[in-house]
């Protein structure tokens, strides 16, 4: 009898994991607006020609952080990122990739090319990724 007693909280605190790990798997990624307003928290606001609220800094190779993490998401739905290049690819660090494709998006977005994150290509990203 004892044994079954010991069973039964057993099973429940399987039950119960499972559950809670099939929570952590269906959690939704963060998304690119979760990171702007991290951003916009951690590096202040200042506003675009256009009236666009944008990130208060600049953001190039080299640079790191929430906001070059929102760039990174920004460009997966902007332009064409290379299957091989997606996993890992929002890691926060801006390097050789995600120079490349954000001078790709400056290009199609008739901006100067020049990988540099600023007032005119902020303004570009977020007026393409905001409902």
């Amino acid at each position: 009898m004892s044994t079954s007693r010991r069973v039964r909280p057993l099973a429940a605190l399987a039950l119960a994991a499972s559950a809670v790990g099939s929570l952590l798997v269906t959690a939704p990624a963060a998304s690119a607006s979760s990171y702007r307003d991290a951003c916009l928290d951690s590096v202040g606001t200042r506003t675009s020609a256009n009236g666009w609220v944008i990130p208060a800094r600049n953001f190039q190779y080299g640079s790191r952080g929430v906001c070059v993490r929102e760039i990174q998401l920004d460009l997966l739905s902007l332009v064409d990122v290379d299957d091989a290049d997606v996993d890992g690819f929002v890691d926060g660090i801006f390097g050789t990739k995600t120079d490349d494709y954000v001078k790709e998006f400056q290009s199609k977005a008739h901006l100067q090319p020049d990988g540099v994150v600023g007032p005119r290509t902020w303004e570009a990203l977020i007026s393409r990724t905001t409902d």
